[in-house]
């Protein structure tokens, strides 16, 4: 059985809460679980992070039904999913000066048949919680995690680096 709890935080910088999510009740055998982080020092983070929850949400419930329910098309679906909210995110910022540059991070989890699909770009994160072991399922797509992988700096240094923020991959343009 899962159990799927959220909390969001404004965190210690920023004037207003950029994130959003959406734990599904159920779609008959399929549980949906997303995440988005808009992105801080951006305009429209909490604009970006809004649309892609409800865009991927929109994307997959209205596609699943038409899917093979194997796990290719169900991979496929999730991709798609991240796509099309990266399109519609893209669109809307280019539609008000003051949203240009918006984006955001987005994770969604697909549980079908007791397998569990994963989308994920950007830095926020999907883990497994069984008993009392906890195991990240994802990896940043930050450039310090990219300075991390490369030997260039410690596991350590990277949770004080200066850019420890920068994202190499998100939703948007």
């Amino acid at each position: 059985m899962i159990k799927a709890y959220a909390k969001t935080d404004i965190g210690k910088v920023r004037e207003i809460n950029q994130d959003d999510y959406y734990i599904s009740s159920s779609l008959d055998d399929v549980q949906l679980y997303m995440l988005a982080d808009g992105m801080g020092g951006y305009n429209g983070g909490e604009i970006a992070s809004n649309l892609a929850i409800q865009t991927a949400k929109s994307y997959i419930e209205n596609n699943f039904k038409d899917i093979n329910k194997d796990k290719e098309s169900i991979i496929q679906l999730v991709g798609s999913a991240m796509e099309y909210a990266n399109m519609v995110v893209y669109e809307k910022s280019k539609e008000l000066k003051e949203l240009e540059g918006m984006g955001t991070t987005l994770e969604i989890c697909l549980i079908y048949n007791n397998k569990a699909f994963i989308g994920h770009v950007g830095d926020s994160r999907i883990y497994r919680v069984r008993k009392a072991f906890i195991r990240k399922l994802t990896q940043d797509h930050s450039y310090v995690q990219k300075l991390v992988k490369d030997g260039t700096i410690t596991q350590e240094e990277a949770l004080h680096h200066p850019q420890k923020n920068m994202l190499m991959k998100a939703l948007r343009m």
